[in-house]
C-alpha cells in the first residue's frame, strides 16, 4: 500500500469509508440518492461526508438532472479507486482472519498451552500444530 493510500485511509471516517466501498462495489460509480439508500441517511446529513470525500480528490460529483431536478452521479477518481480497493481488500481479509483466527487457531485447544515459550522444546517456532495450521491458511489462500 502506497504511503499516500495508507495516510488517506487513516483520516476517513466510518461514514466515509463506508461512501467509498458503496462507490467501488457499484463499479466506480452511482448515484448519489443510491448512496443514500443504501446508507440509511438523508442528503443532508452525508453530504458533509461527500464534500469532504470530493476536497481530498477520491470522488467527483456531476450534476446529470435536468430542468428544475438536480441529481448527482459521484464516480471514484483514480486514487478513490486505489483507497476503495485496499479498503475492501482489507475488509475482507480481515473476515477471513477473524474466523480462522478465532475458530481454528490450534493454540486455543492445545494442551502444553501453559508451558509454550517456556522451555527451549515447546515453543511457537517448534510447534508442529501450529505450523500445520500455518501451511494450511497460506495453501488455501483467504478465499477459503
Amino acid at each position: 500500500m502506497s504511503s499516500d493510500v495508507s495516510s488517506l485511509i487513516k483520516e476517513l471516517s466510518d461514514k466515509e469509508t463506508k461512501i467509498l466501498e458503496e462507490i467501488y462495489k457499484a463499479g466506480g460509480e452511482i448515484m448519489l440518492r443510491d448512496i443514500w439508500r443504501v446508507m440509511g441517511i438523508k442528503s443532508k446529513a452525508g453530504m458533509p461526508f461527500i464534500n469532504k470525500l470530493e476536497k481530498r480528490g477520491l470522488l467527483a460529483k456531476e450534476n446529470v438532472g435536468s430542468g428544475k431536478r438536480v441529481m448527482y452521479r459521484v464516480r471514484l477518481t483514480e486514487l478513490g479507486m486505489a483507497v476503495a480497493r485496499e479498503l475492501t481488500e482489507a475488509g475482507s481479509l480481515m473476515k477471513v482472519l477473524t474466523y480462522d483466527l478465532l475458530t481454528k487457531i490450534p493454540c486455543f485447544y492445545c494442551p502444553y498451552i501453559d508451558i509454550c515459550g517456556t522451555t527451549d522444546e515447546i515453543t511457537p517456532e517448534k510447534c508442529e500444530y501450529l505450523n500445520k495450521w500455518i501451511y494450511e491458511m497460506i495453501r488455501k489462500g483467504p478465499a477459503q
